[in-house]
């Protein structure tokens, strides 16, 4: 497949659902709760409604897998499965706070191939195809080249984190959460952040933005060091189970899962 060509589309795309984002942002939402810190507003989907229309349009013998709506086939039939977030960050969003992000990821045979993070309230579009390397808004955009865990490096988590592993938090004294786990994957790729962990995040969360950090330089695994991908057809993942992810500019990768490990003792 022309991996260019489908990254040009999905990035057309992408921009699309984040002016249908913007659209809706800073009005009153109808607040819905998946689970207790789970929410779903109508910008989430009125999105991935526009998403998996123009991805099937498109490409339509590939599945898709999103947010809200699941699998766009009881099974996972094709080689090709884009895995969507329509709205990364919707708690973010909800309350106005302006960091939220559209994320389209292509998986080829469990592999992502294709990455597509747009910020539409920044303007900034994160984009990248296996092979091709990674781009902000057109430039080029790699990791930083940190060779040491710093206390004065900036490492991304989640809120979950702070419960389960607050020690390994603790250890990196400037930790931030954005609240959108496909824009700390950016800031890693940019060079902004070291390095980015979550425990409880999904596919669709992380497909577009390992791409990019792949692209960037970076490395993408389990805490414990495993490899995410590829995924096999039958991974719990397809069907919404969580994903614990550890990524970093790549220099760090082994330090940060041996601490990950020693801090969990």
């Amino acid at each position: 497949m022309n991996y260019p060509e489908t990254l040009k589309i999905t990035e057309n795309i992408a921009r699309e659902a984040g002016n249908i984002l913007m659209t809706h942002y800073g009005k009153t939402h109808n607040i819905k709760y998946k689970s207790p810190g789970d929410v779903v507003t109508e910008a989430d989907v009125a999105s991935e409604e526009y998403i998996t229309k123009r991805l099937k349009s498109e490409f339509p013998s590939y599945t898709v897998l999103g947010e809200e709506f699941g699998l766009s086939e009881t099974e996972l039939e094709s080689d090709f499965c884009w895995a969507i977030d329509p709205l990364d960050g919707t708690a973010n969003y909800a309350m106005h706070f302006p960091i939220f992000a559209v994320s389209i990821g292509l998986l080829r045979k469990g592999n992502p191939v294709v990455g597509v993070v747009y910020d539409p309230n920044n303007n900034r579009m994160f984009c990248a195809a296996k092979g091709h390397g990674a781009t902000m808004n057109g430039k080029p955009i790699s990791v930083n080249l940190n060779t040491k865990i710093s206390p004065d490096g900036l490492f991304g988590f989640s809120s979950r984190m702070l419960h389960a592993n607050h020690h390994f938090i603790s250890y990196f004294l400037k930790g931030r959460s954005l609240g959108s786990a496909a824009l700390q994957l950016c800031a890693v790729a940019s060079g902004f952040f070291d390095g980015t962990t979550d425990l409880g995040t999904k596919l669709w969360d992380i497909a577009g933005g390992s791409v990019i950090l792949a692209e960037a330089g970076g490395k993408i695994s389990s805490p414990q060091g495993t490899p995410i991908f590829p995924l096999p057809k039958d991974s719990s993942a397809y069907n919404s189970d969580a994903v614990a992810f550890l990524a970093t500019n790549g220099v760090l990768h082994d330090e940060c899962v041996a601490t990950f490990q020693e801090r969990r003792k």
